[in-house]
């Protein structure tokens, strides 16, 4: 099996701002919270401006689904940027 080496990439960027599931796709994903509600990401507390990443070695795809909730159910202050790199072939 030959393996591809992403040479090429293009990036999506998103605003979540209610519960939702994320699905990476990608080799590499950033979390950025810029609400002032504590975000969590599979659990994973983000709090005010704190921003989490995960990156894949070389030739890996990143298939996660990452449930995204905020501490507070309702309110104004959710905002968690995610932004993903994905290969473009």
């Amino acid at each position: 099996m030959e393996t591809a080496l992403y040479r090429h990439t293009t990036s999506t960027f998103r605003e979540i701002r209610k519960a939702e599931q994320v699905h990476s796709n990608c080799i590499a994903i950033l979390f950025v919270n810029k609400g002032t509600d504590t975000a969590y990401v599979n659990g994973l507390p983000i709090a005010e401006n704190e921003v989490f990443t995960l990156s894949q070695p070389e030739n890996h795809i990143d298939r996660t689904q990452y449930d995204v909730y905020f501490a507070n159910a309702q309110g104004e202050t959710q905002s968690l940027f995610v932004i993903r790199t994905l290969p473009k072939e």
